[in-house]
């Protein structure tokens, strides 16, 4: 299954089909490595992107949905997988489980 958005910017929308894709193909596999891991963002995609995250503790950092945000100059925009996270140096102790859209702030 390809997790990547081909293109620079994303959406909302998009995001939640990935996440809904890599949870349906992790209720398939039942493979840990098919969860949603991560979500990333090149800086300039960030800026500007009306995501209801959250960040309930520093060492929590921001999420969406439960999973993880990371934002820099140096990342794409993209939606991984935590097998995929794992082999960019992501540790497993950061993954928690997709929550729904109506628990997103939480």
């Amino acid at each position: 299954m390809e997790s990547s958005y081909p293109g620079p910017m994303i959406t909302q929308a998009e995001i939640d089909a990935l996440l809904a894709a890599m949870q349906a193909e992790f209720d398939k596999t039942g493979d840990d490595g098919d969860r949603p891991g991560l979500i990333s963002f090149q800086r300039d995609d960030w800026v500007g992107m009306a995501l209801p995250t959250c960040c309930t503790s520093p060492a929590r950092v921001i999420r969406y949905r439960g999973i993880q945000i990371k934002v820099s100059k140096e990342r794409e925009t993209r939606v991984w997988t935590r097998a995929e996270a794992l082999a960019l140096g992501e540790i497993a102790e950061s993954f928690e489980d997709l929550k729904s859209i109506a628990d997103a702030k939480v």
